[in-house]
């Protein structure tokens, strides 16, 4: 009588393999939810990376489920239209700093040192007048780089994912 003391190498390799396609069918909608690294020319001349979310999923996804944030970092959440873009912290583990602008860049609203939301319901922040998009980051760097109301954001080149090797920023057009 034969005894079996472990999975066959067949079933070993069968088990391999569905575990490796999980694992992928995981990871792509996470990638598909980053969004695409710029340049943003702030008011002191400072260029920081900022991730732009352009589509509804990456946008409805923000800053959710993160432990932290870089400093050194933005999101800017892109509509293609004016609207009231409002944002709320739920599923937020750090509060925030968030400008809100217009089609051209100028900044319309700001608030500073918005709260996580623990639990639903969640109140919304930003202005109740329409505006075209909102930039996200920790706390502080609005002060940090003079953001108010009436100053100007801008978008330029592409800017390095995290980890890559920064590439040197665009140089600053003569005013």
């Amino acid at each position: 009588m034969t005894r079996r003391t472990g999975l066959a190498p067949a079933r070993l390799t069968v088990l391999a393999l569905v575990l490796a396609l999980v694992l992928m069918a995981v990871a792509v909608p996470v990638r598909a939810l980053a969004g695409e690294w710029r340049w943003l020319l702030l008011p002191d001349g400072a260029r920081m990376p900022a991730e732009v979310m352009f589509t509804a999923e990456q946008r409805a996804r923000g800053l959710m489920y993160l432990k932290n944030y870089p400093d050194d970092r933005l999101m800017l959440f892109h509509y293609p239209d004016n609207g009231d873009h409002r944002l709320w912290m739920k599923n937020c583990h750090f509060p925030i700093d968030a400008a809100w602008i217009d089609s051209g860049g100028t900044v319309l609203a700001v608030e500073r040192d918005i709260p996580p939301c623990p639990a639903e319901p969640c109140p919304l922040f930003g202005p109740a007048t329409p505006s075209r998009h909102f930039v996200e980051g920790t706390v502080g760097w609005l002060d940090r780089h003079g953001v108010a109301p009436g100053q100007l954001l801008r978008l330029e080149g592409v800017a390095p994912e995290p980890g890559e090797a920064p590439e040197p920023a665009p140089p600053t057009p003569p005013h």
